[in-house]
């Protein structure tokens, strides 16, 4: 292959390219529910025209003698009715590609490996590909993005990299972190659906003073504080968010460009209401997302991967490092949570879409959050048997007067009857 075809792997892609080769991977899932059931044929067109306009997705993990690198797939993998669990590994050798696209019943799915591109990236390819099947199946015209090609460098430069300032790089000493205890069960996680009315929600958000993202981050640390064990509670709960890059620095990169915002609480021994632990949310927030604070972080990440001893280390070398640095992280981080915030596609898709929802693989708990018209959709993933931290979660909303519908990838014998009830 001429190396003029290869893509190198952005700086997260490289952390996330580690992992390819054990039994866990990261891979989001963006889902459509569309009013009519999925016609596989005109999804097939919809994917390999959304393929046209981004290249950059449809390619292979291949191992350097220093560093894993992408290659073009050899073709566009086919639509498959869904018959593997939810956010499923996608690398497995060296000819599979880094997507998938599936189909049940009126839903459509993509997933995408972590490897490629992160959440705010893989919306774009999801955004076009839903238009493109609302296009060929409905004969609408959407007018939005019609001209725009994908393939061009802007799209595709390592943002990292781009803007890396050694002199910037930081870190911030932190207490260990609580970590949720329980029986794990990794070879088949909870992905569960949690719709919500936004509108309901976005008024308690006014009332508080605060954010959605900062309620629905307070109702996690509260949910996650009500099942605490009192032995525990010398441990801060610390919860990661990610914020887009792309809003502080001059870059149109479809690939991983995001840094990661530490939200820390030192729980009571009594359990705080959920307006006092939203206000102090919405304060670490407003002052870890400033780009100065962003920056530390990011250049920190850049400046392990341009270490020269790392540099020039062997690849399977470079894998373990970076699956330990990973590792080590982890046990100062509780929780995951992520808001993508309010999800729009062009008018032509009006009438056709029902709700969107996002997931992730999880090694622990993660929550998602999306807003599509008045639907707000929480995808949360656990490997924990136990469901004592999502039973709560629930009944928070639950308690403020605002009652959701959940869709779940287990039977109902293994769900708590107050999710049931939600």
């Amino acid at each position: 292959m001429d190396k003029a075809n290869r893509y190198k792997l952005d700086n997260v892609g490289k952390f996330y390219s580690a992992e390819s080769t054990g039994p866990w991977q990261t891979v989001f899932r963006f889902s459509a529910e569309f009013v009519d059931e999925v016609n596989p044929e005109v999804l097939q067109k919809a994917l390999e025209h959304t393929i046209e306009r981004f290249p950059g997705f449809n390619v292979c993990l291949r191992n350097g003698a220093f560093w894993h690198h992408l290659e073009p797939a050899a073709s566009i993998p086919q639509v498959q009715p869904e018959s593997i669990p939810a956010c499923f590994r996608l690398h497995t050798g060296p000819n599979s590609t880094l997507f998938r696209v599936s189909y049940f019943r009126n839903r459509a799915n993509l997933e995408v490996s972590h490897i490629i591109s992160d959440g705010r990236g893989t919306l774009g390819f999801f955004r076009v590909l839903v238009q493109s099947y609302v296009e060929e199946q409905y004969g609408a015209s959407c007018a939005s993005m019609k001209h725009i090609s994908y393939d061009s460098p802007q799209y595709n430069e390592d943002g990292f990299h781009k803007h890396y300032e050694p002199h910037k790089a930081g870190s911030t000493p932190t207490r260990r972190a609580y970590r949720i205890r329980g029986l794990r069960d990794r070879n088949n996680p909870t992905y569960m659906e949690y719709h919500l009315s936004a509108s309901e929600v976005l008024e308690v958000a006014h009332k508080f003073d605060v954010s959605i993202t900062s309620l629905m981050i307070a109702a996690v640390i509260n949910a996650i504080r009500a099942t605490m064990p009192s032995n525990a509670l010398k441990r801060p709960i610390r919860l990661t968010v990610p914020v887009d890059l792309r809003q502080f620095f001059e870059t149109d990169t479809m690939r991983n460009f995001f840094g990661l915002v530490t939200i820390s609480y030192m729980p009571h021994h009594e359990l705080e209401p959920l307006e006092e632990v939203a206000q102090l949310v919405q304060l670490q927030l407003s002052e870890a997302a400033q780009p100065e604070q962003l920056e530390r972080r990011m250049n920190r990440m850049t400046a392990l991967e341009k270490n020269p001893f790392l540099h020039i280390a062997p690849l399977f070398l470079k894998d373990w490092v970076l699956n330990f640095a990973a590792r080590v992280s982890a046990r100062d981080i509780t929780s995951a949570v992520s808001n993508l915030g309010q999800l729009t596609f062009d008018e032509c898709t009006d009438g056709h879409i029902k709700s969107v929802n996002v997931l992730t693989s999880t090694n622990d708990l993660n929550f998602v959050i999306c807003t599509f018209g008045n639907d707000l959709s929480v995808g949360i993933s656990t490997i924990f048997k136990n469901l004592d931290i999502v039973h709560e979660f629930c009944r928070i909303f639950s308690n403020l007067g605002i009652y959701g519908h959940v869709n779940m990838n287990k039977p109902d014998g293994e769900l708590c009857e107050t999710i049931k009830e939600t």
